[in-house]
């Protein structure tokens, strides 16, 4: 046997996959996640999972993590205290951001959190020009005196961030070299080294919170190495990092920024590898969870990928899955507000309490009680019986804290709650899709987490998307992307030169280059089993921002004018496909040169569905809103064979899920296991 192990934490549940490479039979579970300690919660799954498998831990050949340790001390505002040293001057960048505001015409938005108090942040005169050239040295004695008070307020760790660092990190070195040299304990970060690109504020911000991140993930992952080593598990722990790839633990440390958002990166990763599987070129994931839900896309067989995200409003650079996050999930508050409006989220009942339904002291109406109460949710199955879900005292606090305010029925207005977030789903579909120039009827709606099947089928409906396509095991398909992703190493460092020199930029990929198979070197993995990407950040002169280019030619190919004429056509028409327009006579210039290295994962596959006969359905009245209360039939999902047809009404369980089919839709059971509904 050789088991191959994913595990993903979420706001509520964590989730496992455990699969034998050998026979090709793998095993999943669901457990309550343990907010106070979130490695706990990891091992109890991995108790369970090895147990039912009957597997050893010496059996286990690889162990991939997806962890919200990192996304959440930033979503809560939960950083610890960080030091910034930047040039004179520009000690309020971080304050004063740039001029993009979350709303154009809002004057009253809410600022982005204060990541590093004023009083610690200190200037050091010292200044490097637009080219990277030096007109003033940097004043070591003031760095140095920067530093001891720094260190005097109880900074354990520092950041140091000065202008025009991604030409020329010499000041940068020097302020590293002095807290290395004369302040034993005190860790540091330079921003040339986490984000070597143009534009201070968002280099700032993105090496602070990679800092702050490193010292609340750094004890996270070493407390679970060692709880893993105590379970026999003898093999590196890799961490899932929002590029779509994972990296071994200590890269994962120093490169923390690269692990928020990384449980969404791994669902992400399995729409793009279920939608292939299923012959789908285009897919939009919808991964609903109990805490939050997000959205990806995958357009032309690709995963869409940026450059440029956001958390909590502050700016996350760093190559990256496009994430689109809702900040709400199946376990957010529901509440009517004094002006009579239904309200959902952000604060969720976590997993504990929990919803009321989960009888352990919820006493506030989640998404997840009007799903029970509308007869979606089977109380004596959910999770496959693990927790008994309670409905009397769920309804008396929905009528009193909803239906009661609403003037309706408690059916009604748990019918309300769910149409209030369905509208609410499908306006962050279309700002993916429709205000990108994308027709969601080309999409299909791959559905998972444990309440995106709930929801998937009027969703696609309202959007008249191609169809909705359910994953065997939705609920834990975010831990299963963890098996299927590749090992990925992304670096990039701003261009040189002002003008285009072609010295310069293949000097500068054969270095990037270098460095990614520096990276594989330091995971024992050999550099011929490495892929190499290349591609160019480019814009017309005179814009603030840009698009990435591919690059055509090997490892260490050279590139010519020939080459570049290539590149420039594959940016107008990308130009063109993202704006709607081209002006290929206007002057183009090269902004940051990237390299990517990837080994892919090995094959994974859980086969077939059972072949027997469609077992007989047991009946449960279920409200549907056109409809009220009627009966339906209840399919264990299991027990239906691969070419099955289900009519709707019907509700299809499991252990980690259960889909909703309305009536007039259609489910087929495909060759693969999956749900295909239209």
């Amino acid at each position: 046997m050789a088991a191959r192990i994913g595990v993903d934490i979420g706001g509520t549940f964590t989730d496992i996959v455990v699969y034998d490479s050998h026979s090709r039979v793998s095993y999943s579970t669901k457990t309550p996640s343990t907010p106070d300690g979130l490695e706990q919660g990891v091992i109890n799954a991995v108790e369970i999972l090895l147990d039912e498998g009957s597997i050893d831990g010496d059996a286990v050949s690889f162990f991939s993590h997806g962890t919200t340790v990192g996304t959440n001390a930033v979503l809560a505002n939960e950083l610890p205290p960080v030091g910034l040293i930047t040039n004179e001057g520009f000690r309020d960048i971080i304050e004063i951001g740039d001029q993009t505001r979350p709303e154009l015409f809002n004057l009253f938005t809410d600022k982005p959190p204060d990541v590093v108090p004023r009083h610690l942040r200190k200037e050091v005169p010292g200044r490097l020009d637009y080219a990277g050239t030096e007109v003033q040295p940097i004043d070591e004695e003031r760095a140095r005196a920067a530093i001891g008070d720094l260190v005097d307020a109880g900074v354990e760790s520092i950041v140091v961030s000065m202008l025009y660092s991604y030409l020329n990190d010499a000041h940068e070195r020097v302020v590293g070299g002095i807290i290395a040299d004369e302040f034993e304990g005190v860790t540091y970060t330079l921003s040339s080294e986490v984000y070597p690109e143009i534009r201070e504020y968002e280099r700032t911000i993105t090496t602070v919170l990679n800092e702050a991140v490193k010292v609340r993930i750094r004890d996270y992952i070493k407390d679970l190495e060692r709880e893993l080593e105590d379970l026999g598990i003898d093999v590196p722990l890799n961490i899932m990092h929002v590029g779509g790839g994972v990296l071994r633990a200590d890269q994962a440390i120093r490169d923390a920024i690269r692990t928020v958002l990384s449980g969404p990166a791994a669902g992400a990763v399995a729409t793009k590898h279920t939608s292939q599987t299923e012959g789908f070129a285009n897919a939009i994931g919808m991964d609903m969870g109990g805490t939050s839900t997000d959205v990806n896309i995958i357009s032309g067989g690709e995963v869409l990928r940026t450059i440029e995200g956001e958390i909590n409003n502050l700016p996350l650079m760093t190559p990256m899955i496009d994430l689109n996050m809702v900040g709400a999930g199946a376990g957010s508050i529901t509440w009517v507000d004094d002006g009579g409006a239904l309200r959902i989220g952000p604060e969720s009942a976590g997993a504990d309490p929990g919803p009321i339904c989960y009888d352990r002291g919820g006493t506030r109406p989640t998404l997840t009680d009007a799903m029970l109460l509308l007869g979606r949710i089977n109380p004596d199955n959910f999770l496959g019986g693990d927790i008994e879900l309670v409905v009397d005292p769920t309804r008396e606090r929905f009528e009193e804290q909803i239906a009661n305010p609403m003037n309706q029925s408690v059916e009604a207005a748990a019918q309300s709650v769910v149409n209030v977030w369905n509208a609410r789903l499908t306006r962050q579909i279309r700002r993916v899709t429709v205000e990108r120039g994308e027709d969601p009827s080309a999409y299909v709606l791959v559905a998972f987490g444990g309440a995106g099947p709930l929801h998937a089928v009027q969703l696609a409906t309202t959007m008249d998307m191609e169809g909705v396509l359910i994953p065997i095991r939705p609920g834990v398909f975010s831990a299963r992307g963890l098996l299927v992703s590749d090992i990925r190493v992304d670096e990039s460092h701003s261009y040189r030169k002002s003008t285009l020199d072609y010295a310069t930029l293949n000097g500068q990929f054969d270095e990037l280059v270098d460095l990614v198979l520096m990276r594989f070197k330091e995971q024992h993995i050999a550099p011929d089993s490495v892929i190499i990407d290349r591609a160019l950040d480019m814009r017309y002169k005179g814009q603030s921002y840009e698009l990435t280019v591919s690059v055509p030619g090997g490892r260490h190919a050279t590139i010519d004018s020939n080459d570049m004429d290539t590149i420039e056509h594959r940016f107008h028409d990308l130009h063109r496909q993202t704006y709607g327009h081209a002006r290929p006579d206007e002057e183009t210039e090269l902004i940051t040169v990237r390299a990517s290295g990837i080994v892919p994962s090995p094959e994974f596959s859980e086969g077939r569905q059972s072949e027997e006969d469609v077992a007989e359905p047991s009946i449960r009245e279920v409200y549907f809103p056109e409809t009220g209360f009627i009966p339906t039939d209840i399919f264990n999902r299991y027990a239906l064979s691969t070419g099955a047809s289900v009519e709707g009404p019907a509700i299809i369980e499991e252990s980690s899920s259960m889909t909703v089919i309305p009536p007039g839709a259609t489910c087929v059971v495909t060759a693969k296991g999956n749900l295909l509904i239209s």
